[in-house]
């Protein structure tokens, strides 16, 4: 008896947590007994929107605890909104393609921002991500090409890959100290930055003269596209030279690599319009795809090896369409 009374309540909580109601332009998901989740919202809704922190749905109030994943996807008319400090969730790809949405809060509840949440926002010019908040997520900032300064969170542990794709505008990038992970091309298309600094403290990463190492100082995670130096030297302990890490740096005109180097990684110096030299010593045994794609004033004599300059396959360096 006791085993059919649990699965009678078993059936009972889980056709509760899938009931779906609509109340004003929002469409409810129960989530547990006291709290739901907005699924969806009319995508003709427009201007300011703030999100209830309660929501009645027949004799019951439910909390509002998250946005589902594509809850406002293709909003456009959104211009703002206001989370209720509730909200411990917003869902992946939740504010995709809201072009005109230019400001948020996320409640201090927030710990992830999740894959593409604002990918696409291309109106959003700031935001400010709450101390709470250990993870960044895949594209979730791609395109976001408004934004003009990035403060990470003190407890962020994690970038992830293409977080900030294509963040045109960002300036100045600070690492804080509890950083561990920045995903692949995280940065990459921030062709306005000028300067990369990480906190001392940090035990995975440091910065110097302004450029992204790894802290033993074996990968050049990241050079800042706006950079005003004509001659670089990378550092000596360098053996390997990440993906897109020194893309667009239109001021780089010589950059001395270390002896040691063994690996330049794919589009490494792609779109350096202005760089002449870049004697690669003998030790690398490994050149990536398009390495120097775009550095027209570059002698290929210069180049040990005889590099290939193929065809530069922009498709792969762009951001996967996440709808």
């Amino acid at each position: 008896m006791k085993k059919i009374l649990l699965l009678i309540f078993a059936v009972m909580n889980l056709a509760l947590k899938a009931q779906e109601f609509k109340n004003g332009t929002f469409i409810y998901r129960i989530t547990g007994e006291k709290t739901s989740e907005i699924l969806a919202a009319d995508h003709k809704m427009s201007g300011n929107v703030i999100i209830p922190q309660n929501v009645k749905f027949g004799e019951k109030t439910y909390t509002v605890t998250a946005i589902a994943d594509t809850g406002f996807i293709k909003c456009q008319g959104i211009t703002s909104i206001i989370l209720p400090s509730t909200i411990c969730k917003i869902g992946k790809r939740a504010f995709c393609r809201c072009t005109n949405l230019n400001s948020v809060n996320i409640p201090y509840s927030v710990k992830k921002i999740q894959e593409g949440t604002f990918c696409y926002c291309t109106s959003l010019y700031g935001v400010s991500l709450p101390d709470g908040i250990t993870e960044i997520g895949d594209y979730a900032f791609a395109n976001c090409n408004k934004i003009t300064k990035l403060n990470l969170p003190d407890k962020c542990k994690k970038i992830g890959i293409k977080a900030f794709y294509n963040c045109s505008k960002i300036q100045a990038l600070k690492i804080t100290a509890e950083v561990e992970s920045i995903g692949l091309r995280a940065f990459q298309g921030c062709t306005a930055l000028v300067k990369v600094e990480t906190e001392p403290e940090n035990t995975h990463f440091m910065s110097k003269e302004s450029v992204l190492y790894t802290k033993d100082g074996k990968k050049l995670v990241k050079y800042p596209a706006k950079k005003d130096t004509q001659i670089y030297t990378v550092e000596p302990s360098v053996n390997e030279i990440i993906e897109f890490a020194f893309e667009d740096s239109e001021n780089l005109g010589i950059v001395k690599l270390p002896s040691g180097l063994i690996e330049i990684q794919n589009y490494a110096f792609s779109n350096c319009i202005n760089l002449q030299r870049a004697d690669i010593p003998t030790t690398v045994k490994k050149m990536g795809e398009d390495a120097f794609f775009g550095c027209p004033r570059l002698s290929e004599q210069n180049l040990h090896g005889g590099i290939d300059f193929i065809e530069f396959k922009l498709e792969e360096g762009m951001i996967e369409d996440l709808e």
